[in-house]
């Protein structure tokens, strides 16, 4: 196949968009994959995923490859795995269609205004990681997906007892500020082993939306950590109704309260909830996170998945 018989272009239709879709989720199954896309053209229904920037590699007759490109609330931008038929993947443009679909990515990430380009790979993926570091995209660290099933048991034989008798769960729905909430965070991202690297330039505000963009934003679920009636830390949930469990977003605790049991005793509360009994909840932890990793573990996390971030900084 040669290079000048094809060209990226935004998808234009509900068809290339489906035909696109078809391509990026790799599942054999064809029922399943039908029902992996509409759960996605539901999102998109629902105003949670944007399709604006759907690229693809297509010829007059056919889409050979695609890649989406979300522009966020944040400022940043998102980029999902490309795919490519097999008949390109065969063939000598293979390179040169995933270096297109990638630059010009780039390009709407910038005219966006984004101030940061993030995407992961599959850790063992070294092809898709030489092609992404090539683009400017370098690998800063690699992410551990964990899960809990449904029905969790906490061991809390680890805490101390008082410890749980003074820890209280503090919905920010009860008249908890974004001000308040906001420096809160930006406290507890102080010396974190979480991916320092993406933390360093954030407001409060920004870090409050890009917590906000993973999954179904409830303030519900979203918790203000009290020991003795002192705010101590966050933990937040939100709700992947695609996939049908819980994701813990982000949980912090402000330096002067670490390795006290803290986390593991807000953990085992929060699982208290009827909907996180009946439902499994997954995480994404920096595997340099050590002490978290642990303390996951303890309380019945498995990793599930591997993945190498790859950053892009913009602005």
């Amino acid at each position: 196949m040669q290079d000048n018989l094809w060209e990226i272009r935004p998808a234009r239709n509900h068809q290339e968009h489906e035909d696109a879709f078809f391509l990026m989720i790799q599942e054999n199954d064809q029922e399943i994959k039908r029902q992996e896309v509409e759960k996605i053209f539901a999102s998109v229904q629902k105003g949670q995923l944007d399709l604006k920037h759907l690229l693809v590699a297509t010829t007059d007759q056919k889409i050979l490859a695609a890649r989406l490109m979300v522009a966020q609330k944040d400022k940043t931008a998102i980029l999902w795995p490309a795919a490519c038929d097999e008949e390109v993947e065969s063939s000598q443009s293979f390179d040169s269609i995933q270096n297109a679909l990638l630059k010009q990515s780039i390009l709407l990430a910038k005219k966006e205004g984004c101030v940061q380009i993030q995407t992961t790979v599959e850790q063992n993926d070294v092809t898709t990681s030489a092609l992404y570091e090539r683009n400017g995209l370098p690998a800063i660290g690699n992410l551990y997906f964990m899960q809990h099933p449904a029905s969790p048991e906490c061991n809390d034989e680890k805490h101390d007892a008082a410890t749980s008798e003074s820890l209280k769960l503090a919905p920010v729905s009860q008249g908890i500020s974004d001000d308040f909430l906001g420096e809160l965070v930006l406290k507890t991202y102080i010396d974190s082993a979480d991916f320092p690297e993406l933390q360093h330039d954030r407001t409060a505000a920004r870090s409050l939306q890009t917590h906000r963009l993973q999954g179904e934003y409830n303030p519900e679920h979203w918790f203000v950590i009290e020991q003795n009636k002192t705010a101590v830390g966050v933990l937040f949930f939100s709700w992947h109704s695609d996939l049908e469990q819980w994701e813990l977003t982000y949980l912090g605790i402000i330096p002067e309260h670490r390795g006290k049991g803290i986390a593991g005793k807000a953990i085992g509360k929060s699982f208290e909830h009827p909907s996180r009994k009946s439902s499994n909840v997954f995480l994404g932890v920096d595997s340099r996170n050590h002490y978290a990793i642990r303390l996951y573990e303890s309380l019945g996390f498995i990793v599930v998945s591997r993945q190498t971030v790859h950053v892009l900084q913009l602005g």
